[in-house]
């Protein structure tokens, strides 16, 4: 009965398969009993094949979206429209927006690469092109057509060249002042050295296997921090929403970080126990921008603090000190009047909080953009530092004099971010138009352009390594280029909203942190981009900044740099700053 019972089976088997066309045998089956064995296997059905088809289109997509992300496509919506209508598609959807239709060309290119399924096409419509401009005759047209993989070629290269800036006008240079040409000098000097102990520390790296080890570990460290990252320490900063904040990094230097408000003030807080030491007054309008400089200020006790304001004017302050340095100088010394381009102003602001009172002394005023300021920084040296305008325009001050050493244009839109790679040799920018220029401080042209961000650029940050850079937009998009290379290494849909700020982890430079008006905070691995655990809800409503800080480990006392540990500061929309550390509360 078994035997029958599967000799059954495997005939309604088989008899299923030779229905559906899969299998063909061989004939000699007896009568009654299960069909002969197969023989051979027939073609695949029509169902079959349909799947295979689908199968393969759903590689191909996924194919395509991945070479989407580093096709750079115009960021002007008229070449981008020019663009799709000479590919045959339509320049625009119901409902798309701008960033939407680059979105949809960087796929069609992206899928031309692949198979080219449009080459046709693009040979129909550069031939027409060529013919409208007097290459060809309407008798010769077919003839002219080029071949598929030279149309291919011809479009790649005219769709670079669309996605280059407009250039109607030419560069223009101007003579260099004797001071700009002597900061230039010191520039290359420091750069050059700065260089040259960057890459003997790679070397080093490479070579040595215990120096290979503790970075590893070092890594290691940091991943184990920011995995485990949980709120410390939470202050309320400001009547109004805090928009900037800023760890001070200056060799042995306390651990203090600076917040900006749109009030109108700074201050500047202890980062490990968030008492205040100093506040200030910089005007009416709202703060814009604050930078640490990365070297003491002439006395060995206070920092320098470069603070932009909406109202167009840069001020320069020198920050700390102890009780009996505050009280030795509580006097102020009265303002000077003048209101001309890098007046050296003395204004003396003492505050006194339960941790100390740090002086605070206006030394700079930089006056000189037409509109208001967007971010500012040091530049490695501490020489100088620059602002960006939204006159389009970018300037580089020099801190001993306040001179302006440097006015750079060359963007179309109003230029926000701003930042000086660690060896002091290029300066990044962002613009509203989504374009970043990478800039030579040492000759002041331009090195490099980066496109591909589809709204306004408005952080920017070098990796300790030089040779990388993150920018975010609000296009909700976190970019991290390749100066080596010339191209965008990885695009992070890093967020749904705005993003407002990037920090890479300082020392190695192995994480990078991202900030944005979703309220969230994001921690990536920069070896293979992805999340160092889940997004910190950071703020209630926008976290408009953020920076790596270092706190002592285990909230204990002691001030040497072995026993600190990496920790994260952030401000918002809320106007609080707030502290995370490993574990959070637990470590204190």
């Amino acid at each position: 009965d078994n035997t029958n019972t599967m000799a059954d089976a495997f005939g309604q088997a088989v008899a299923a398969a030779m229905k559906a066309g899969n299998v063909v045998t061989t004939p000699g089956g007896a009568q009654g009993g299960p069909p002969a064995a197969p023989a051979s296997y027939a073609e695949l059905s029509a169902t079959s094949q349909a799947e295979q088809l689908r199968h393969a289109a759903l590689l191909k997509r996924v194919d395509a979206e991945r070479r989407a992300r580093r096709i750079v496509v115009p960021t002007g919506d008229l070449d981008v429209r020019r663009l799709l209508r000479k590919l045959g598609h339509p320049v625009r959807l119901f409902g798309e927006t701008p960033a939407d239709a680059r979105d949809r060309l960087r796929e069609i290119l992206a899928r031309i690469e692949i198979d080219g399924e449009e080459r046709d096409l693009v040979a129909a419509l550069l031939a027409e092109a060529d013919q409208k401009n007097g290459g060809t005759s309407s008798g010769d047209a077919q003839a002219a057509t080029p071949s598929p993989s030279a149309a291919l070629s011809s479009f790649s290269s005219a769709a670079h060249a669309a996605a280059r800036p407009s250039t109607t006008k030419g560069d223009v240079y101007a003579p260099a002042s004797d001071a700009l040409y002597e900061a230039r000098r010191a520039q290359a000097r420091f750069s050059f050295a700065a260089a040259r102990s960057r890459l003997r520390e790679h070397k080093r790296r490479r070579d040595d296997a215990d120096a290979s080890l503790a970075h590893e570990r070092a890594t290691a460290r940091c991943y184990s921090a920011l995995r485990s990252l949980g709120l410390s320490q939470t202050q309320v900063a400001d009547a109004r929403p805090v928009c900037r904040v800023r760890a001070l990094a200056a060799p042995s230097a306390p651990p203090a970080v600076a917040t900006a408000s749109w009030s109108g003030s700074v201050k500047v807080w202890s980062a490990e126990t968030c008492a205040l030491l100093a506040t200030l007054d910089v005007g009416d309008d709202r703060v814009t921008g604050v930078a640490w400089s990365p070297k003491r200020a002439a006395s060995h006790n206070t920092f320098m603090l470069a603070v932009g304001a909406a109202d167009g004017a840069a001020t320069l302050w020198a920050v700390g000190g102890s009780d009996d340095d505050a009280a030795a100088a509580a006097a102020p010394v009265p303002e000077d009047d003048e209101d001309q381009e890098g007046t050296r102003k003395t204004t003396t602001t003492t505050t006194t909080s339960p941790g100390g009172g740090w002086l605070a002394e206006k030394l700079l005023t930089c006056k000189g953009h037409k509109d208001r300021l967007g971010n500012v920084a040091f530049e490695p040296s501490g020489r100088s530092f620059a602002t960006t305008s939204y006159d389009h325009t970018w300037r580089l001050w020099d801190v001993e004099t306040g001179t302006e050493l440097l006015l750079q244009d060359g963007h179309d839109r109003e230029t926000y971010a701003i930042s000086f790679q660690p060896d002091g040799a290029l300066v990044a920018t962002g613009d509203f138009a989504g374009v970043v220029h990478a800039w030579d401080l040492r000759s002041g042209k331009l090195a490099w352009t980066a496109l591909g961000h589809g709204g306004k650029v408005l952080a920017a940050a070098f990796s300790p390594d030089g040779y990388r850079l993150a920018t975010g937009a609000d296009d909700h998009t976190v970019r991290a280029w390749d100066l080596r290379r010339k191209c965008c290494d990885y695009v992070l849909p890093a967020h749904s909203a705005l993003v407002s700020d990037v920090a890479w982890a300082p020392d190695t430079g192995e994480a990078l942190a991202t900030a944005a008006f979703d309220g969230t905070v994001a921690l990536w691995s920069t070896r293979d981009w992805t999340a160092l655990g889940t997004p910190i809800k950071a703020h209630d409503g926008k976290a408009m900044s953020l920076d790596f800080v270092s706190v002592a480990a285990g909230g204990s006392s002691s001030s040497s740099s072995s026993s600190r540990d990496l920790a994260l500061v952030t401000c918002g929309w809320d106007r609080t700053f707030k502290i995370w550390t490993a574990d959070g509360l637990a470590a204190f």
